[in-house]
């Protein structure tokens, strides 16, 4: 791999030289490779064949999650995060010790492992708000109970003149491709009051889906107040989103 220097940025193929772009790079690299008929069926790429099968279904699993909770990561997910989802699907699927290698799955894997995983690596909820909450899924429907706290302890973006809370839920097979969601959505609170009520924020019914797994996300929204009219701040780029149960 090398990088284009020339002002002159190209993208395709000349010859043997490809050039792309990746990362807001213009790089170029030579073809190569082994031929993919020979990985198919060659035997001594049985572990290669192995491994992509197991990082399809990483792929998939990772993409059933962002278009489940599309809406949601439109406000908050940064450019990298679907890397980032399909590198934690992946250990899932190598956690998984009952299944044979090329047949491990995400199911089968520890799913908690996604627990935690931030959606936004700019603007982490964890890093923006320290207070507790609780959460509970029963019969479908997930509360999400924020405890009283004084929101001019939240680490705001510059601008931020209110913030609001939501709360995402689904059930989820990530072998068989299913999902099911509801969300729910706080109202907006002013940043530099001194305190905050208790707030629960509870979801729609969710439908289960049988042998399916649960997962449940916390989303800190900030707007900016702009005569009496509230604004997404930068677009939502400072908005958090956080996985906080998976069971």
């Amino acid at each position: 791999m090398a990088r284009q220097e020339s002002f002159l940025k190209l993208k395709g193929r000349v010859g043997d030289l490809t050039f792309y772009k990746s990362g807001g790079e213009y790089l170029a690299r030579t073809k190569g490779g082994v031929d993919g008929d020979r990985i198919k069926t060659d035997p001594h790429f049985a572990r290669t064949r192995e491994n992509g099968q197991e990082f399809i279904r990483a792929i998939k699993a990772g993409k059933l999650l962002r278009d489940a909770f599309r809406e949601q990561l439109y406000l908050t997910a940064d450019r990298r995060m679907s890397g980032r989802l399909t590198s934690i699907f992946s250990k899932i699927v190598k956690s998984d010790e009952e299944s044979a290698r090329g047949e491990r799955n995400v199911m089968a894997g520890d799913v908690s492992l996604l627990s935690g995983f931030e959606f936004n690596e700019a603007s982490n909820l964890k890093n923006l708000f320290f207070e507790d909450f609780d959460v509970s899924l029963t019969e479908g429907v997930a509360d999400v109970t924020i405890l009283p706290f004084n929101p001019q302890n939240i680490r705001k973006p510059d601008g931020a003149t209110h913030a609001q809370f939501v709360s995402v839920a689904g059930f989820f097979d990530f072998n068989g491709l299913e999902s099911s969601v509801s969300m729910a959505e706080g109202e907006p609170f002013e940043v530099d009051q001194p305190d905050h009520a208790e707030e629960t924020l509870t979801t729609g019914t969710v439908d289960t889906i049988e042998g399916g797994i649960s997962v449940v996300m916390l989303g800190l929204l900030f707007w900016q107040d702009v005569n009496g009219e509230l604004y997404k701040l930068n677009n939502g780029a400072r908005n958090a989103l956080l996985v906080i149960t998976v069971k």
